[in-house]
């Protein structure tokens, strides 16, 4: 269920005009409502298997992280989505 709520919380993001870059990697962690060290641990292991890229941009002194959701990452989203469906019956 955490991975469906990341690839859907960036799913959604996508969608947003004004954010076509990707999304903070904190502001991800806000809206999927988790813990650092657990959104961390997912996140890793999601970009491992590709389901989402990574980027750093400056960001005045800063730099942050960014993330987007891959076409790997979509296609699972519609596998998850359907076993959910599935199993709800």
């Amino acid at each position: 269920m955490i991975i469906l709520n990341i690839l859907e919380t960036l799913l959604r993001e996508k969608a947003n005009p004004y954010d076509e870059n990707g999304i903070v990697k904190s502001n991800l962690i806000k809206k999927c409502k988790l813990k650092t060290t657990t959104a961390e641990k997912y996140l890793k292991k999601m970009e491992e298997a590709g389901y989402i890229s990574s980027y750093e941009e400056a960001w005045g002194d800063r730099t942050i992280i960014l993330y987007r959701i891959t076409d790997l990452g979509k296609k699972r989203y519609e596998w998850f989505v359907k076993i959910n469906t599935e199993l709800e019956l």
